[in-house]
């Protein structure tokens, strides 16, 4: 009866209502793949056939110099943005719970919301073709042809917005990830013990986070100049287009890595089963995925090498590049000393590794190439580049996909995939691709440019062009046509898997195919990094650990109890509620999507019912929910087991959701700091002539009673630790009031300014940061005037305060940010 009650407990409700508000991870992990899929049979394939039968012959016609460029811009934006990522957050949120032995995610409506974005957003990107205003100027958008000037109409506008909504979701996600994994695992599960997967998963959840939001940034920032006049990409008033590339390639070649790490732990999972032997090295490979991380975002101007950085910075940019090919080497050597060592089974999925490690070996030794200035400054914007390109992201990114698509769908359908249409779609895609972009090397050395719709007879390019078109139609053409038939015809009529077809070692093995909605009855003890290969009997081992988790199954039946461990040793250390089913995530969705569409349409009022939408239904989302249990049930399982509970909501998972919120804003603010301080040493004279510096008085002022709200709002929380409610309140309150005065102040300081911020870049970057400063502040105090509601209405306790707790954290990091914002934008002039 517990595993029905359990069952039942955290399944999504049936019918359209509950696909509309469910969170089960299983549900949204698969939307999110077959969403991935979705796009790329839209915008990664179509494209690239079209594009290839235009090249096919010299000066062909089939289609027009502007349809190339909207088709290249598609392709490219399509691939990087809405395929590759959301299949792997999708891969993450699906198996994490079952691969790390736990019930759920920790933020399952967070979940929701991710994949709510990515569609709308994608939804979004692809509506520029109902108006004919589809983006043509790149999937990178350079600046100044993505301006204003050049790209007039609402094309780009549909890019930079569109995209926009998608990132968001792709942050959102990550932070499901960083925290499932780092605090979501089964007993006994410490750091050393946690799948490869889930550490490469992990990796890429922080990746996004440092990567994304730079992108982000930037396009802020081109939407300011688009939308609203601002200067930060003209140079004629003091903005710098190389300012565009540099937030863009912050972001755009750490997630190379972003697809390829996550690709990686596939290939990290895949090979052990099949090899019948554990993975070599497996400190090695967690040590180089790591490395790997922090690498990539000591590269992006390898991508700059041709617009006159100075040979110092070449240097520095072309050591890192070539750097990374070190750790990289150090997976390759694990994976190949475990298959020697193995016995290896030559399955579909290993099929896929084999042709992975082939081919990404290519794609890496042209890799190193292309990171040597002189050579790429030859073969930059040449078809070498795109050879070197689709090497690495179809060989070292889609094959790994599909050898996880082929490992783990007997899982979660029952059913295995057809070997024999396996092996046909492998070979298809091997053989294609390297007929396809192999011979993209030999002309591009030859001089063939890249982003050229057609080209002169009498090049000798030609015979390779056929070549390449003939392999883009082999693999993709009968090729993903015999993926997508193995899978619809297996899903139904496939031979049954079993629990373990594979003979694997990791825990989603040890469940049913396909999984219960709650995934684990009795939560697995774990005691080794391969605990179906070393233990009998996964629910034994510490007497005290078996008792908990068999109280885990027991008592917590009308409410969706999961487990919360220490990051490093994976000691139960508190059991919490995560979140039911609810409509909110959509809705919140929904008003971000009429604030990008409200720009969009440059319907400015719009924007405030969008953002209006949003609060509201944030409000909704985090309402608290009366606790399922009564404070001395908890009381009492606490007393019995030494585990902390908490039915009303985590504490432990609300601080580290806040600790990544912050980071989160963090990491924007020093963005907008990098633009604040690149524009600054751009111009010889800052602020430029005819614009005064700033006056002090007023911000003065505005600083101390923000700075002082805080020290009275968190003698509050002391007071509450006290059980001093009226004290706790009275400190709250007071906080409030002060934090308001400071930024009224400092808004009447601004809007006393005479300059405007279209008038230069100085302008543009002073208001577009202060701005930031003043919503970060605004943010504070709606979520402060929310708690203080609560805490008018008693909820807070000195045993139940996470809320208040986790505002403190966020007003410090408020406090820290106005001081070095405003304190840049008024003193920095001065200063330098």
């Amino acid at each position: 009866m517990t595993h029905a009650e359990l069952n039942s407990l955290f399944a999504d409700p049936p019918g359209l209502w509950g696909r509309l508000t469910g969170v089960q991870n299983d549900k949204i992990g698969i939307r999110l793949l077959l969403t991935g899929f979705f796009f790329l049979l839209l915008g990664g394939s179509f494209d690239s056939v079209l594009m290839r039968l235009q090249l096919a012959v010299p000066e062909n016609d089939l289609v027009s110099p502007e349809l190339y460029n909207e088709l290249f811009t598609n392709h490219g934006t399509v691939t990087m943005f809405l395929v590759i990522l959301p299949i792997f957050e999708g891969f993450a949120i699906l198996l994490l719970p079952l691969l790390l032995g736990t019930r759920e995610m920790p933020y399952p409506r967070l979940g929701a919301f991710a994949y709510w974005t990515l569609l709308f957003g994608g939804l979004l990107y692809y509506s520029s073709t109902l108006f004919q205003l589809v983006p043509d100027a790149g999937w990178f958008a350079y600046t100044p042809l993505s301006g204003p000037e050049f790209s007039p109409d609402l094309a780009l506008d549909f890019w930079v917005l569109g995209l926009g909504v998608a990132e968001v979701g792709a942050i959102s996600a990550a932070i499901e990830i960083i925290i499932g994994v780092l605090k979501m695992r089964a007993p006994g599960m410490s750091l050393s013990r946690i799948p490869l997967f889930a550490w490469a998963v992990l990796v890429m959840a922080f990746m996004i986070l440092f990567a994304f939001t730079p992108l982000i940034v930037g396009s802020l920032l081109l939407e300011l100049d688009r939308g609203f006049g601002t200067e930060f990409f003209n140079p004629e008033l003091g903005g710098s287009s190389l300012l565009w590339q540099h937030l863009f390639w912050i972001f755009g070649h750490p997630e190379v890595y972003i697809q390829s790490i996550p690709a990686a732990g596939v290939v990290s999972m895949v090979i052990p089963a099949f090899t019948r032997h554990r993975i070599v090295g497996y400190s090695w490979l967690v040590a180089a995925a790591v490395a790997i991380g922090f690498l990539s975002f000591g590269l992006w101007a390898h991508h700059m090498f041709t617009v006159g950085l100075s040979p110092i910075i070449l240097g520095f940019f072309a050591s890192a590049s070539m750097a990374i090919a070190i750790p990289t080497g150090v997976q390759f050597l694990s994976w190949l000393a475990t298959i020697w060592a193995g016995r290896p089974v030559w399955g579909t999925p290993f099929l896929f590794v084999i042709g992975f490690l082939v081919i990404f070996v290519i794609g890496g030794i042209t890799g190193v190439m292309v990171a040597s200035p002189p050579f790429d400054m030859q073969a930059h914007d040449s078809h070498f580049v795109v050879g070197h390109l689709h090497y690495v992201l179809i060989g070292g990114v889609a094959f790994p996909i599909f050898a996880g698509v082929h490992y783990w769908f007997p899982k979660f359908t029952g059913r295995l995939l057809d070997e024999r249409l396996g092996k046909w779609n492998f070979w298809l895609l091997f053989i294609g691709v390297n007929v396809a972009f192999f011979p993209m090397h030999i002309v591009g050395l030859m001089g063939m440019p890249r982003r050229v719709y057609t080209y002169d007879d009498g090049q000798g390019w030609g015979v390779y062009n056929l070549i390449s078109t003939i392999g883009v139609v082999v693999f993709i053409v009968p090729g993903i046509a015999a993926f997508v038939w193995n899978v619809a015809r297996s899903s139904r009529r496939g031979e049954r898997a079993g629990n373990n077809p594979w003979g694997a070692d990791t825990l989603e093995w040890a469940t049913t195919s396909p999984p219960a909605e709650h995934g684990w009855t009795v939560l697995p003890i774990v005691r080794s990094r391969h605990p179906l290969w070393d233990q009998d009997d996964l629910h034994s081992g510490d007497p005290r650990l078996e008792r908990f988790v068999r109280g885990m199954a027991e008592w917590p039946l009308r409410w969706r109890a999961a487990l919360v461990v220490g990051t490093a040793d994976g000691r139960p250390q508190e059991v919490f509620q995560v979140a039911h089913p609810s409509i909110w995530p959509l809705v919140t969705a929904l008003g971000l999507l009429v604030v990008f569409m409200a720009e969009l349409l440059k319907l400015r009022w719009a924007i405030g019912v969008g953002a209006l939408v949003m609060i509201v239904a944030v409000i909704g989302w985090t309402w608290p929910d009366e606790p399922p249990v009564s404070a001395e049930d908890e009381a009492a399982f606490e007393r019995e087991h030494q585990v902390a509970v908490n039915a009303g909501g985590s504490v432990v998972i609300a601080a580290w959701a806040t600790g990544i919120l912050i980071l989160f804003v963090g990491i924007f603010f020093a963005s907008l700091l990098l633009a604040y301080f690149y524009l600054r040493l751009d111009n010889p004279q800052w602020p430029p002539p005819g614009i005064a510096e700033p006056g002090l008085a007023r911000v003065l002022v505005a600083t101390a009673l923000v700075v002082a709200s805080g020290s009275v709002a968190r003698a509050g929380l002391r007071r509450l630790l006290a059980d001093d409610r009226p004290g706790f309140i009275g400190g709250l309150a007071g906080g409030l009031v002060l934090a308001n005065a400071g930024v009224v102040l400092q808004v009447v300081d601004l809007a006393s300014f005479e300059v405007g911020w279209t008038e230069h870049a100085y302008a543009s970057i002073f208001f577009t940061l202060a701005g930031f400063v003043l919503v970060v502040g605004a943010g504070m105090m709606m979520a402060t005037t929310m708690v203080l509601y609560w805490a008018l209405r008693g909820l807070y306790t000195s045993r139940r305060h996470a809320a208040v707790a986790n505002i403190a954290r966020f007003w410090t990091a408020a406090l820290v940010i106005w001081v070095v914002g405003f304190g840049t934008l008024y003193l920095g002039p001065a200063l330098t």
